[in-house]
């Protein structure tokens, strides 16, 4: 049981960290946090060395590069390697590749946190091995976690949410809603809009003329694309990945655009990007993401002992802190300030202005949406 022993140690070196720097901001936190992995891979190099604990193993999962996979190392995987003394590699988030690797039966992967509809679609295609209960310890997760049975364990939150400059609107004169995204006439300016998936630009599209937010599904793709038709003219930037929207923020090329919550408070809060947040209308994704272990992974040992880990509330309050996503262990709240809860995409202010993405609904009809959206984007 010497994986339970390691991964209490690195919850409860984490749990310490996140009490003493209560009220600190983000960079503080952080600069805490490579202090405390500094001493801890030092305490851990020389445990392994006497007991022989290191299975030798590296760990491979995916990830959505830049910032996602420098804080998410910070929280999750550095905590967990310095106890356990199992590296973990991060290659670029392909759904694409994880399907033809478990069509060929050559994993390469261990773990994955799925992305939006990728949880349930890699469970239903047979690609993740159910939890074994007897490695990982369910009474440390909370039962909203487990929405995917024995399959997958609930990761993180986010939201989809607009952005203004208060450069081009400082008063209280500036968009509040999709309605006035979509008016150029009354708010000008340059607009950016994400070509990813076609959720939540459908749902946005529809927000702009006229559906109620509850009234929003099943999806009327023919009106959307209609109010798509009136806005693709003077959308100046599409982007694709979390990294160009920060930077389009960042270099303030755009006024009006839509960001993943965690990565626009990083722009906006540590490095002074000029926008502000509308949760008004916000697509709020619910908690779709989860952990999951790989069928036919190369350490099948060692990568359902990671599981164990993952779900836990310290490195989802850790990352919290330092990528603002809304953690799925509820337990997790009482290791963050209430005060930066109201940051998170799940705080009940928030979460009453937004709507909730329909992923049913999405499941269903998601491949036909998107190769529309694509067709529509290169016309």
């Amino acid at each position: 049981m010497e994986h339970y022993v390691e991964t209490e140690a690195a919850a409860s070196e984490l749990r310490e960290l996140l009490r003493a720097s209560e009220g600190l901001s983000r960079r503080a936190f952080l600069a805490r946090l490579t202090q405390a992995a500094a001493g801890s891979s030092l305490l851990s190099l020389v445990a392994s060395r006497a007991l022989g604990s290191a299975s030798g193993a590296t760990l491979t999962t995916m990830g959505w590069g830049g910032e996602w996979d420098r804080r998410i190392n910070e929280s999750y995987y550095q905590p967990y390697s310095d106890r356990s003394g199992t590296p973990i590699r991060v290659i670029p988030y392909d759904t694409a590749k994880v399907l033809a690797m478990h069509q060929a039966r050559s994993m390469a992967l261990d773990f994955i946190d799925g992305g939006g509809l990728d949880t349930p679609r890699f469970i239903e295609k047979g690609t993740v091995d159910p939890i074994d209960w007897s490695i990982v310890d369910k009474s440390a997760l909370t039962p909203n976690q487990l929405r995917y049975g024995d399959y997958a364990i609930g990761s993180s939150t986010l939201s989809y949410v607009m952005v203004y400059s208060k450069l081009k609107w400082p008063g209280e004169d500036h968009p509040r809603n999709w309605r006035d995204f979509w008016d150029v006439q009354r708010f000008p300016g340059a607009r950016a809009f994400g070509k990813y998936t076609a959720y939540p630009t459908i749902e946005f599209a529809l927000l702009a003329d006229g559906v109620p937010m509850d009234k929003l599904y099943p999806l009327d793709l023919d009106r959307a694309f209609k109010s798509l038709d009136r806005l693709k003219p003077h959308i100046t930037s599409w982007w694709d990945t979390a990294g160009q929207q920060q930077q389009l923020m960042e270099d303030r090329e755009v006024d009006l655009m839509y960001v993943w919550n965690g990565r626009g408070l990083v722009t906006i809060r540590d490095r002074g990007a000029p926008y502000q947040f509308m949760w008004n209308e916000a697509a709020y994704q619910g908690e779709v993401e989860a952990w999951m272990c790989m069928k036919g992974r190369p350490h099948a040992r060692e990568g359902m002992q990671i599981m164990n880990w993952l779900g836990r509330p310290e490195p989802q309050a850790a990352f919290a802190r330092l990528m603002y996503y809304g953690p799925t262990n509820l337990k997790a709240y009482q290791l963050l300030d209430p005060a930066f809860g109201r940051l998170l995409p799940s705080h009940p202010d928030n979460l009453k202005v937004q709507f909730h993405i329909d992923w049913s609904w999405w499941a269903k009809n998601y491949d036909a949406t998107q190769k529309r959206f694509a067709e529509w984007l290169q016309a």
